[in-house]
């Protein structure tokens, strides 16, 4: 046997945050390779969904679940998709969006819905669509578009005001001022024309007849203060004569302004003049990016990171020399990673340490590669991340506060600021489509029979039952290896399965992880105390030498109380699959040792077995044990509950 647990932990402890009677949102994945959305939750739903415009994006609602964490985003990396979000629609609500990128829609009537089991879907989305718009999206009136040729280089456009040729311009920086920004340009003023989206997170000023110079192409600045998460800079895709200034913003932003400076130049600020910052916030003044600036990624460039401070309200990172700072959630419940480059960490640097008063459960350090440094955090329940601030190119600050209100839900959950526009005609699609979800697949499996029955003695206690179903290793830890087999998978494809099995059967489960990540031994188990389990199975492959291919068959463990319980899988085993029997054996397993409830370790067979490693790898096989584990789970509830 194999028990290597390099693993973190993160699972186990967004998981210990919802109570047991909660039905929760298990796991969600978007596949960008697939063009699908994966989710599962810890008991039935049926999903609601439609697609809405301005902007374009695919809601689905799971009534009755709750996330139980903060929202999350995934940007996705498909065209014409722009992110996957899930958040809070309601208290008894959990939404999905997919947003469609500008430009871009998807047919509602090629979504289609899988319902594996109650608690298992999968939605394929179509190959996203470029959107036939006869309307703008955007607040303002459609503006009449000039009937005359578009000018190139050797064709200055006309000037209608007063009739005189006017240069190209050309943008050769963007600097950060008191409350707004002011832009650099060369040659003419050029017309400006600013637009903000319908959902209000992005203002748009185009700056006609201006191309960027070569080193501002496709640049950004992080700003996170004053409602303004960051300005981004494009070459607007449909002309090479008109750049684009992109602010992405918060919904309850002001609108902003873009004029010609009297020195020459555009300024940039929100209505009423500098941007109004809420009481101890700093605007970044200062900050710039110019067509003169060097490449300040390269190698020989690295800055020190000096020193690492938590204080009350937020965590400081100092460095010695200019660092650019990139924050994500990379994956669902797990830790927030700060990514810094080009950085190193310094020898003499201090890593706070963490007592049971802060707000933080981890913080970790690390230096990823030559030119990287990850800050990992996790976040204690009801500490709530802001966005990062890098009030100069040397100091990184991520601010946290305690929740004291209800949940914010998630920018779909409550309706759009009506704004009064002129009439227009309608979009090719209304303004929201319903798109019809089919019942789950609830297939019976044969081996298994219906749960309560007849002889049953007390059916009113199945819902008091919860079984945590703990799939081995995960993540960096595979577990045993042998025959081109890794244990985390086989035992993951198990688990899923018996977790089906035994709620279709009226049994409540909670699993420990859910897709291949990594969870520490110790927060498996405070799952099991948390939710006040009535069982724990924990299911695994097993290994030994690979010049030993006789050693097969099944193992069952147990160390105190968990004696019956691993008597009545293993016989259901052997009585239904053809496999050596290694016997029933206690042992001083971490997992079976610290778990107060009837607790047992399957071992499904040895991937290094000249007999098991075929099986294992058979889907067949796996469905089969599966189906024998949860009805040995079943025939001990029957005569124990």
């Amino acid at each position: 046997m194999r028990f290597h647990w390099l693993l973190s932990g993160f699972l186990g402890i967004w998981l210990l945050s919802s109570p047991v009677r909660a039905a929760n949102l298990q796991y969600w994945r978007f596949d960008a390779s697939r063009n699908r959305l994966e989710f599962t939750t810890d008991s039935s739903v049926q999903p609601q969904a439609q697609l809405i415009s301005n902007p374009v994006r695919l809601v689905i609602d799971l009534p009755g679940i709750t996330l139980g964490r903060r929202m999350q985003e995934q940007l996705a990396s498909t065209p014409g998709i722009r992110a996957v979000r899930v958040g809070q629609f309601d208290t008894r609500t959990t939404r999905i969006v997919v947003e469609m990128a500008r430009g871009y829609t998807i047919d509602p009537t090629q979504v289609k819905f899988q319902g594996i089991s109650p608690s298992r879907w999968i939605v394929q989305l179509p190959t996203p669509q470029i959107l036939e718009r006869s309307r703008p999206s955007v607040e303002t009136p459609p503006r009449a578009e000039p009937s005359s040729p578009r000018p190139n280089a050797s064709n200055p456009m006309p000037d209608r005001s007063n009739n005189r040729l006017r240069s190209r311009t050309q943008l050769e920086s963007v600097r950060v001022t008191t409350g707004g920004f002011f832009l650099s340009t060369s040659g003419g003023s050029p017309e400006l024309e600013v637009e903000r989206s319908r959902d209000r997170t992005s203002i748009q000023i185009d700056l006609k007849d201006t191309t960027i110079a070569q080193n501002l192409r496709e640049r950004e600045l992080l700003i996170n203060s004053g409602g303004v998460e960051k300005l981004e800079l494009s070459q607007f895709q449909n002309s090479s004569s008109v750049t684009r200034i992109t602010l992405q913003v918060k919904e309850d932003s002001p609108n902003w302004q873009a004029s010609i400076s009297g020195v020459g130049g555009i300024l940039i600020l929100p209505e009423g003049g500098a941007a109004n910052l809420p009481k101890g916030e700093i605007w970044p003044s200062g900050l710039e990016i110019s067509a003169t600036d060097t490449n300040t990624t390269k190698p020989n460039q690295l800055a020190t990171i000096e020193s690492i401070e938590l204080t009350e309200d937020a965590l400081v990172i100092r460095a010695d020399g200019q660092i650019d700072a990139q924050g994500a959630w990379p994956r669902p419940s797990i830790a927030y990673n700060l990514v810094l480059s080009p950085a190193q960490l310094s020898d003499r640097l201090k890593i706070p340490q963490l007592a049971s008063e802060d707000p933080l459960l981890r913080l970790n350090i690390e230096q990823q590669d030559a030119q990287t440094v990850i800050v990992s955090l996790l976040p204690v329940s009801g500490i709530i991340l802001g966005n990062f601030n890098q009030f100069n190119q040397q100091v990184v600050s991520l601010p946290f506060r305690q929740n004291s209100t209800p949940p914010r839900t998630i920018p779909d959950s409550t309706p759009p600021r009506t704004i009064p526009v002129p009439p227009r005609p309608s979009a090719t699609f209304p303004s929201s489509i319903p798109i019809p979800v089919p019942r789950p697949n609830n297939p019976q499996p044969s081996s298994v029979p219906p749960f309560p029955n007849p002889g049953f003695p007390n059916p009113d206690r199945r819902s008091r039952i919860v079984v945590v179903v703990d799939p081995g290793h995960g993540g960096r830890d595979p577990g045993a290896v042998g025959n081109g087999l890794q244990e985390k998978h086989i035992v993951l494809d198990i688990s899923r399965q018996v977790a089906s099995i035994l709620q279709q059967n009226g049994i409540q489960v909670v699993m420990t992880r859910y897709d291949d990540r990594e969870v520490d031994l110790r927060p498996r188990v405070q799952l099991a105390q948390r939710v006040n389990a009535t069982l724990f199975v924990s299911i695994h492959a097993n290994a030994i030498s690979l010049n030993r291919p006789d050693v097969n068959g099944v193992e069952t463990y147990y160390y105190a109380t968990g004696a019956n319980l691993a008597r009545a899988i293993h016989n259901t085993i052997l009585g239904n699959i053809r496999m050596r029997d290694r016997r029933v054996r206690r042992a001083r397993f971490y997992v079976l040792r610290h778990t107060s409830m009837p607790s047992v370790l399957v071992e499904t067979g040895f991937v290094t077995g000249a007999e098991d490693a075929p099986q294992l790898a058979s889907p067949v096989f796996r469905r089969q044990m599966a189906q024998a584990i949860a009805s040995g789970i079943i025939q001990y509830v029957r005569q124990n509950y």
